[in-house]
């Protein structure tokens, strides 16, 4: 036995030095840079700036609208509806669903399930939407219309959502 060398074992147990091998690091860095060995040598915790990239970021905006474009005016409607607040939501998610809303074309920006919805018209105008709860069966729908360009369109939307408003509360009688 003189002669053997003694074979070295691995340290195993919560003592054990915590580091990712240099080869695994050593790959991570040259495929994605030198946060990713960071992270491998940190066993596999991600850098917090890759954290704050994996959030859902919302534009408010398609297309960058100029500043002079943005107006300042904005309406607020509120009506109470007998439906459910998912039945509400669904009625300005679901783009199925929208025969109520005429002429309005929008994309929904972000949305909080079934209280509250961010939409965009197609002339960059935002719509904020709340729904909250009356009861079992009815609801309270507030709606601000904000980013108008003028008084004179901030009264007319304010009718047309008043109106659209009444015809969603049509259909969804009409379904239910």
């Amino acid at each position: 036995m003189a002669g053997k060398k003694p074979v070295a074992r691995r340290h195993v147990g919560k003592d054990a030095p915590k580091v990712a091998p240099k080869k695994n690091a050593a790959a991570a860095e040259k495929k994605f840079g030198k946060a990713a060995r960071q992270a491998a040598e940190n066993g596999g915790k991600k850098p917090g700036a890759w954290r704050d990239a994996e959030q859902p970021r919302v534009s408010h905006a398609a297309a960058p609208i100029p500043a002079e474009a943005l107006g300042t005016v904005a309406v607020s409607v509120s009506r109470t509806i007998d439906a459910s607040p998912s039945e509400i939501f669904r009625a300005f998610n679901d783009p199925t669903r929208r025969q109520w809303g005429g002429a309005f074309g929008y994309k929904v920006m972000n949305a909080v399930a079934p209280r509250f919805l961010r939409l965009m018209l197609h002339d960059g105008t935002l719509v904020s939407v709340s729904i909250g709860r009356k009861g079992n069966a009815r609801c309270a729908v507030e709606l601000e219309h904000s980013r108008l360009p003028d008084v004179a369109t901030g009264e007319r939307m304010k009718a047309e959502w008043r109106d659209g408003l009444g015809r969603m509360a049509e259909q969804l009688d009409e379904l239910f």
